[in-house]
Formats: structure tokens, C-alpha cells, sequence
């Protein structure tokens, strides 16, 4: 169990870092990269051998810090690319920037971590890697178009890299979650007039009639890294919004 070494990337907050906390009660060696300098105290919280700030969007820098992580844990058995950005609005409102660091972050800088950790994980005779899609994918989220296309693209990736890598026994999947009571989804309670009144109103929406905790999704994630009880798990994407996707039919 202690010898077991992830490295997370988009932790500082949320359910990233709710899922570092999970990981580390469950004796997992980590090495954590965030943008925010908040990354370096949960490090220092959890124990961490390795952190670094890190701008998701540039590849350079990942695959330094990538590198310079397996090197600080001797080798590594899963990775969870949590990285994410979101902007508000259709295809009206996107600007080229706001698609150009959506495609950096949410697609290619998990494309970016798996290539550069990939050879660590087959060293070690196999691994996880957990890559953070959205619900906003299978829901065609109009009103944050260019994050439910690009969340859509983390799901193909996931596919393929679980094909590619099925033979070095590298587990490969998707986690999508719907609604978590983080500051991260500030841009969808704005379509309403806010939390207060998305809480209001979220009946409507989702079966079980909450958000998420950034707790129980970072529990999932940590489940969904190990092998105790997913290692027959490749190539998913597993749901968690409350039910969101299935509607009241």
C-alpha cells in the first residue's frame, strides 16, 4: 500500500484536492502540480516528496515537472490530470484565446502527462491513469460550449489511450462529474443569478437534488486510481452528477 506513487496535476482546490487528501489516507507517495502557489501547502500537509507550480497550458513545463516527479518517487503507478478551465458561452461568445487555453488545458495537457509518464508505468509492470472529463460532455452544455467540447475531447483521448496502453496493463478512464459545490462552477450559477438561486432551483435538474461534495468525487477519484476494486476498469467514463445526465425521463 505505501509504495504505491501517484502524481496529481490540478490540486490545489476542489476535488483535486480532496482526492490528494483521500490518496494520502490511503498511503499513497504523491507528487502534486497545480498553478497555484496553494499547491506547495497541501504538499506540505499530506506529505508530499514533490510539488511544483505549474501552467497546465504549456507543455514544456509539464513534462519538466512530469519528469523531475518520477524522478523525486523512484517511478510511478497511476496519475490522475485533473487540470481544467472554464469559460462561459456559445458559439457567439468563444474568443480564439478562450478556445486556445480550453484545448491546452483540458485536452492536451492530459495528452502531454500520460506520454510523459507512460514509460515510468510500464516500468513499474502497469498502472492507472484517471483523466477529468465532465458530465457537460454527454449533455451538450450550450452555454459553455467550449468546455463541453473540450471535455468531450478528454473522453475520446481516454479511449485511445486505453486501447494503446491495454497491453502494458495500464488502466486508462475517464472521471465526469456533474455539479460540485466548488467556486470552479462560479460561471454556470452566474447563468442564473448565482448559487443561491442555481440551489434553488436544482430540482429541476438533477434526480437527487444536491451538488456533489468535493469530498465524495475526490473518494471516487482515488477509488478509481487504485486497483483494490477497479482493476478490471479501462477505458470508462465514469458519471457522477446526481443523476443529471438520466434526467426524470
Amino acid at each position: 500500500m505505501t509504495q504505491r506513487r501517484a502524481l496529481v496535476c490540478g490540486c490545489a482546490h476542489g476535488i483535486g484536492a480532496e482526492g490528494v487528501r483521500e490518496l494520502a489516507r490511503e498511503g499513497w507517495r504523491l507528487a502534486l502540480l497545480d498553478r497555484d502557489e496553494a499547491v506547495r501547502e497541501l504538499a506540505d500537509e499530506v506529505g508530499a516528496e514533490f510539488s511544483a507550480v505549474v501552467d497546465a497550458g504549456d507543455g514544456d513545463q509539464l513534462v519538466s515537472a512530469a519528469e523531475a516527479a518520477v524522478q523525486a518517487l523512484g517511478g510511478l503507478d497511476a496519475l490522475w490530470s485533473n487540470a481544467g478551465v472554464q469559460y462561459k458561452g456559445g458559439v457567439s461568445d468563444a474568443t480564439v484565446a478562450e478556445w486556445d487555453t480550453s484545448w491546452a488545458v483540458n485536452v492536451r495537457s492530459h495528452a502531454v502527462l500520460a506520454q510523459a509518464t507512460v514509460p515510468a508505468m510500464r516500468a513499474a509492470g502497469g498502472g492507472s491513469i484517471l483523466i477529468t472529463s465532465s458530465n457537460s460532455a454527454l449533455l451538450a452544455e450550450a452555454e459553455v460550449l467550449v468546455y463541453t467540447v473540450t471535455k468531450a475531447a478528454a473522453i475520446a483521448l481516454v479511449k485511445c489511450l486505453a486501447t494503446e496502453h491495454a497491453g502494458d496493463q495500464i488502466r486508462v478512464n475517464a472521471l465526469a462529474p456533474g455539479y460540485v459545490d466548488t467556486s470552479f462552477n462560479t460561471p454556470i450559477w452566474s447563468r442564473v443569478g448565482g448559487r443561491d438561486a442555481f440551489l434553488a432551483q436544482i430540482g429541476q435538474t438533477i434526480p437527487l437534488g444536491r451538488m456533489a461534495s468535493a469530498t465524495e468525487i475526490g473518494k471516487l477519484a482515488a477509488w478509481m486510481l487504485g486497483d483494490e476494486r477497479a482493476s478490471y476498469i479501462t477505458g470508462q467514463t465514469i458519471v457522477a452528477d446526481g443523476g443529471e445526465v438520466l434526467g426524470f425521463g
